[in-house]
């Protein structure tokens, strides 16, 4: 069995740190020789660190399709005070507590803990423990159970293998830690994600007890691995340089580190930079180091089209990614909401002083749920437009009915959320970094701040049967905001000079968030989003889904794009402020001229992934450009140069087969490939590629899915069995001249179908 991973990373962590310490690992390993995972079917949870303290004791290995250790036994220190974390209860329950190195390395944490004391006072927190108890025995100690931490000054030893919810007996445990008490901590995830109610977030269920862990620079993350039969072991040994921000700080500012692996980036390098950031004060030990490793200084230069700041190297992204955060923790030391940072007034934007805020009652249509498309992974949050927008250092009350808050709701100011540091980019024009702040909402009464500015946003999770929701905010800038069917074309003509620098125009199904600058001079809104309704309706058509979608589509215009020149996430679609975005704002020009772009990345939306081979990712979703401009535009299926008619179609065909066509030369053009796809719409027309659609729709998403993926012959085949059965034709010839690998299970199959050929491509059969 694989591991399984469940990732949620929150960074909400301070403590102070200090350089000088000593390697107690060996001690602590001392006699250890090797330590367990948890049996199969029990979970072991993974830990981060924030600052230089922590020391790591084992790790474990990821699965083969991801190359990664995570920390899952830790030491650290809190002021007098020693901590020992395990990543899991079942460290101190029967089967593991037995081990003998498991038992060697809870007696080392013990006597270095208590400086070898020969009769430590030891106590168990709230939950007796059999298995503890019997080892604590064997070695001639003993432990008393405390239903809570006012019986903690006397004990040297504390055993937690639970959460702490309650805030005081929190505060509690870290005085008696930071006086010189000790921990053992083992992760009650395990528990958690075995009986977790499945209407809650994963970050709902984050535990509570890392407010004093991280304290000592550990935090204990949501993520859980699982043993196999063949990697059922910890590692003393591997603990590569992404698990620990020392070693990560070093390692990034080393001119021979390669570009930054995807997968350490994303699981560790990033999470734990932000948290070290975000956790350690302006002057601690920990700044001061990457102040000195990265050269940043104390001004801050900022990014525009014309002064655009250079990131070409790992070094000098890492420097701008440093520069950018220490500048807010030096210039906001005390988190002040009225902090405005520099290059927000460029983008996104600048809202005049004299700007009068108003206090609104908003009233929020619920749009919520899946609509059968590549949706995020529940719990989702989804965002619901307001029409407002929070100026950069103004402070916004929130003010909630409190028979809302049981929905865990959440307050979003900005849409910019993208690190653009992450991707290929070169050179910055605007920041490179997540412009969003998210609060939740936990009080009928809830203040929020930003210091880049942006429009609001409630986030409502995914989960809820509630249809609306009030509330009121007072200190807001209001937004150009246009919905469809509820506001007039001639209302709009006031509210397209709302002040704030940003504009949403939305229908049930889409929703468009543009620089406000585009649609000052918007003159009829009205046909403009009815058009997009059009399109919404077509992809639904070729999708096989309700045209009442169940949530809108997002499309997001911005300064600069993060990955390519369009993309698509399963939350967003993002584009770029140039002519494109002046096409999608302009109903006549559209309709005369399409947006192949827009339609395509639409399109990805659409597709379906885990069904269609691997080949045809940037393919299929060109299916949705051609019908689009076929069905509304109606303009037919020729629409692009580089298919612009059928005969460039078939020189285009005959181009790849005169060539020494093959297979992975197919899939590395996805024009070449679009053009098979032509071909059978042009002799069969659309209905084959309908009734095929319709066809995968039906399948159970539960028999795809990551547990039980669809190997890429598999789908390959599906494809080919499907497409002959909805032209009714044996396309076995036609797949074998593309050089489409089909297997003799799947031709055999379709056997009983007449067969089909184009006539065009007649002599490239083999006789």
């Amino acid at each position: 069995m694989k591991f399984k991973i469940f990732c949620t990373f929150i960074l909400i962590i301070s403590c102070q740190a200090l350089f000088a310490q000593q390697d107690y690992t060996k001690i602590l390993l001392k006699n250890v020789v090797q330590l367990p995972l948890p049996d199969s079917g029990s979970y072991v949870s993974i830990f981060f660190t924030s600052n230089e303290k922590p020391q790591i004791l084992a790790t474990a290995k990821f699965s083969g399709d991801i190359p990664l250790y995570g920390s899952v036994i830790m030491a650290s220190t809190l002021d007098k005070g020693k901590i020992i974390a395990f990543g899991s209860s079942a460290y101190l329950k029967e089967n593991l507590i037995s081990n003998t190195s498991v038992s060697q390395l809870l007696q080392n944490c013990i006597n270095w803990q208590t400086n070898n004391k020969k009769k430590p006072k030891l106590v168990i927190y709230k939950n007796e423990n059999s298995a503890l108890q019997n080892f604590l025995k064997k070695n001639r100690l003993k432990a008393n159970v405390i239903k809570n931490f006012k019986l903690l000054k006397k004990a040297d030893v504390v055993f937690l293998n639970d959460d702490v919810v309650d805030s005081s007996e929190r505060k509690l445990l870290e005085n008696y830690l930071r006086a010189g008490g000790n921990l053992i901590f083992a992760s009650p995830y395990n528990e958690i994600f075995k009986n977790r109610d499945t209407t809650n977030s994963y970050t709902d269920e984050l535990i509570k007890i890392n407010d004093v862990l991280e304290k000592s620079g550990i935090f204990n993350a949501y993520t859980l691995l699982s043993s196999s039969a063949k990697n059922n072991m910890l590692s003393t040994n591997e603990k590569p340089f992404y698990l620990h921000i020392n070693t990560i700080i070093s390692e990034l500012a080393n001119p021979a580190h390669k570009e930054d692996d995807e997968y350490q980036k994303q699981y560790y390098i990033m999470p734990t930079i932000a948290m070290s950031l975000f956790s350690n004060t302006y002057d601690s030990p920990l700044i001061n180091k990457i102040k000195s490793t990265f050269k940043t200084t104390d001004s801050l230069i900022n990014p525009t089209p014309e002064h655009p700041i250079d990131v070409s190297t790992i070094y000098k992204r890492w420097r701008y990614y440093f520069s950018t955060y220490i500048y807010q923790r030096q210039h906001n030391k005390n988190e002040q909401p009225n902090f405005v940072f520099p290059a927000s007034k460029i983008f996104p934007g600048e809202v005049a002083d004299s700007t009068k805020r108003s206090n609104e009652k908003l009233s929020i249509s619920i749009q919520v749920g899946s609509q059968g498309l590549s949706e995020p992974n529940p719990v989702y949050y989804r965002l619901h437009s307001t029409g407002f927008y929070v100026q950069a250092g103004g402070e916004v009350k929130i003010i909630l009915n409190k028979t809302y808050l049981p929905l865990k709701l959440k307050a979003q100011i900005g849409i910019h959320s993208d690190d653009l540091l992450s991707t290929d980019i070169t050179s910055l024009t605007r920041m490179g970094i997540d412009l969003t702040k998210t609060f939740e909402i936990t009080s009928d009464t809830t203040m929020i701040a930003s210091p880049y500015g942006g429009l609001l946003y409630i986030n409502i999770p995914d989960t809820t049967k509630l249809k609306s929701l009030t509330l009121k905010v007072n200190g807001i800038v209001k937004a150009p905001y246009f919905k469809l069917n509820e506001v007039t074309d001639q209302a709009w003509k006031s509210i397209r000079n709302n002040p704030a620098p940003w504009a949403e125009l939305a229908t049930d199904n889409i929703i468009l968030t543009v620089p406000s600058y585009r649609i000052r001079n918007l003159q009829n809104p009205s046909a403009l989003m009815k058009f997009w309704n059009e399109v919404m309706d077509a992809d639904a058509d070729l999708a096989i889904i309700d045209r009442k979608r169940t949530h809108p589509e997002r499309v997001i215009v911005d300064r600069q794009v993060a990955y390519g020149y369009m993309f698509t996430q399963s939350n967003k679609i993002v584009v770029p402020d140039d002519e494109s975005c002046e096409w999608m704002l302009d109903e006549k020009l559209i309709r005369e001229k399409g947006s192949w772009g827009l339609f395509h990345e639409l399109g990805h939306r659409h597709q379906f992934w885990g069904l269609d081979m691997d080949e045809v990712g940037e393919v299929t979703c060109n299916l949705y450009s051609m019908y689009i401009f076929d069905k509304v535009l109606k303009k037919g299926i020729y629409n692009h140069e580089n298919i612009s008619n059928k005969e460039a179609v078939l020189k285009r065909v005959k181009n790849y087969l005169d060539n020494k066509p093959d297979f992975k030369k197919w899939g590395e053009d996805p024009f070449t490939a679009l053009c098979m796809y032509i071909q059978i719409i042009e002799n069969f027309g659309w209905k084959p590629i309908l009734d095929a659609n319709e066809i995968y729709r039906k399948i159970d998403p539960k028999t795809y899915n990551y547990e039980n993926a669809l190997s890429n012959q598999q789908r390959i085949d599906l494809w080919f069995t499907t497409i002959c059965k909805t032209t009714n034709s044996n396309l076995s010839s036609f797949f074998e001249v593309w050089k489409i690998p089909i297997s003799d299970v799947a031709k055999a199959e379709t056997s009983g179908y007449k067969k089909w050929f184009p006539n065009e491509l007649g002599s490239y059969l083999s006789h």
